[in-house]
């Protein structure tokens, strides 16, 4: 159960993510702006610290989002097996990473025990 600002500012992001988010118009920047605040808003509402919150777009840069990301990775490719799809997913979030989190992402192998080797 969570409590009312986290309820809150869940449902202001459900409300803005079903706008069309598009840069090419003042009113799209504008929508931008908002669901970056909106991220930001329940990040706080979810006892993030403010050092662990880009302040741009409002993503949660914590040690434990980074572990949720990466667990889901790994369970997505347990599930549905590996391919270039995959391949393409997981090196744009691990880019991500390294260019917020560099720490958390160096001699992490999000991979291991997950993809198996090619014998060849």
């Amino acid at each position: 159960m969570c409590d009312k600002a986290t309820r809150n500012a869940r449902l202001r992001m459900m409300r803005l993510a079903r706008q069309r988010d598009t840069l090419a118009s003042v009113e799209g920047v504008e929508q931008r702006t908002s669901m970056n605040d909106a991220r930001i808003a329940l990040c706080i509402a979810m006892g993030r610290d403010l050092d662990d919150i880009d302040a741009t777009s409002g993503h949660d840069l914590s040690r434990e989002a980074y572990e949720n990301v990466r667990a889901s990775w790994r369970w997505n490719i347990q599930m549905h097996g590996w391919n270039d799809w995959m391949q393409r997913g997981v090196d744009e979030a691990l880019a991500n990473w390294r260019e917020h989190r560099p720490e958390f992402v160096e001699g992490d192998d999000w991979l291991a025990g997950v993809v198996k080797e090619d014998p060849s």
